[in-house]
């Protein structure tokens, strides 16, 4: 018997990531009080706790995390092989970074590229997230 299969339990996973994000979410803030464009990640690491503990909003969950693992990609990649764009790469690297901020920061960048594999069809994180099809 799964931890699935009992009415109102919540997997392992689902226990984690939601307290990681929390953890998360906390840590942004405090650092929002030095630097207040940390409060957005704080933000988005907290929905996305919410989300994931709820179980509701598996489209937004993962459009968040896909968005955020893509910006973070990007920024990397202009920074480390963007020398030919010229004048470019500061804009396009801003812009990397502010989408990345705005989807929840680095800190979401970790745990999302690990929550990443468990949203696919058939894995824990999407049969909470869709308890019909399990």
């Amino acid at each position: 018997m799964s931890d699935l299969d009992l009415p109102g339990s919540r997997p392992t996973a689902v226990k984690v990531y939601a307290a990681l994000l929390v953890l998360s979410a906390i840590f942004m803030a405090l650092l929002g009080w030095s630097a207040s464009a940390y409060y957005f990640p704080a933000a988005c690491l907290l929905l996305q706790a919410l989300l994931l503990w709820s179980g509701k909003g598996q489209a937004l969950f993962k459009w968040i995390v896909l968005v955020n693992q893509l910006s973070g990609l990007v920024l990397i990649l202009v920074l480390w092989l963007g020398d030919g764009l010229g004048r470019a790469k500061l804009d396009i690297s801003g812009v990397a970074l502010l989408v990345n901020l705005l989807c929840g920061g680095p800190l979401m960048a970790i745990w999302g590229g690990a929550m990443l594999p468990g949203l696919r069809r058939g894995r824990r994180l999407f049969r909470w997230f869709n308890p019909q099809t399990a």
